[in-house]
């Protein structure tokens, strides 16, 4: 891993809106700030190149003959991130940060995370360490012994599954077995400690940086005092969506997969 620079919402679209990227640093802006007047932007932007200079990464003498105050590593850097045409999208919810890992040439990937819509790390990485950068990344660590479970749910209970108000429609609706019961129950205390979120892993192709990202796959997931939640979408005609506790080794042969199959 190469650490590249770690910057603000304001600073990464600062950078972006000085290499020629203005409609993603705009984007990257009000993600973080909202929308501006004109005068509140100025304001920020005069602020912004304060922070850049202070960090080094605005040359001032290069700015004042009117020309890219970045270095060429810093352009290659914001050209390579925007232009990704492959993106793994890791949610944290509960964590309220987000890892990306953004494909850039061959093996090389640029590695992304953001906390709180605010501070952006980025550092290149290669190929090889996704799965590895994955599960670093949500570290999952069972406090209890591991023993398999296993349920099904309609599309409507499983979007239900977040509202903690709708649990008990879950259970008029599903019609568990007394195994189904305890698994359920083993769920919802996860997912209430997990603050009512469901994570996900997404892959999302890119065909046109115009023309907005296709998603090509997601898995959804919880974490487990006992393990991970994996779920997936299965042809059933009542109950489509499996829920089932993986242990650790199962989950890191899943991350593995996700790596494989983002780089097909």
């Amino acid at each position: 891993m190469k650490h590249i620079l770690t910057c603000t919402s304001e600073e990464l679209g600062m950078i972006a809106s000085i290499c020629g990227f203005h409609g993603a640093a705009k984007e990257i802006m009000e993600a973080s700030l909202g929308k501006r007047s004109d005068e509140q932007w100025d304001a920020i932007a005069a602020s912004t190149i304060n922070q850049l200079i202070l960090k080094g990464y605005w040359d001032e003498e290069k700015s004042a003959k009117d020309e890219n105050p970045f270095t060429e590593d810093m352009q290659q850097f914001i050209t390579s991130y925007l232009n990704s045409r492959q993106l793994i999208h890791c949610a944290n919810l509960k964590d309220r940060n987000i890892l990306m890992l953004h494909h850039i040439e061959k093996d090389s990937w640029l590695l992304h995370i953001i906390d709180r819509d605010i501070i952006h790390e980025f550092a290149y990485v290669e190929q090889q360490e996704i799965s590895n950068l994955i599960n670093d990344y949500y570290h999952f660590s069972p406090k209890k012994d591991f023993f398999p479970l296993e349920l099904r749910l309609s599309n409507q209970c499983f979007d239900w599954l977040r509202i903690k108000e709708k649990i008990q429609t879950i259970r008029k609706e599903s019609f568990f077995s007394t195994t189904e019961e305890h698994c359920f129950n083993q769920l919802i205390e996860d997912l209430e400690e997990n603050e009512w979120s469901i994570n996900s892993i997404s892959i999302f192709h890119i065909p046109d940086l115009d023309g907005g990202s296709k998603l090509t796959n997601i898995t959804f997931f919880i974490p487990s005092a006992h393990g991970v939640w994996v779920v997936k979408y299965e042809e059933h005609h009542e109950k489509p969506i499996h829920i089932s506790l993986y242990n650790l080794e199962q989950w890191y042969d899943l991350t593995k997969s996700i790596e494989s199959f983002a780089i097909m």
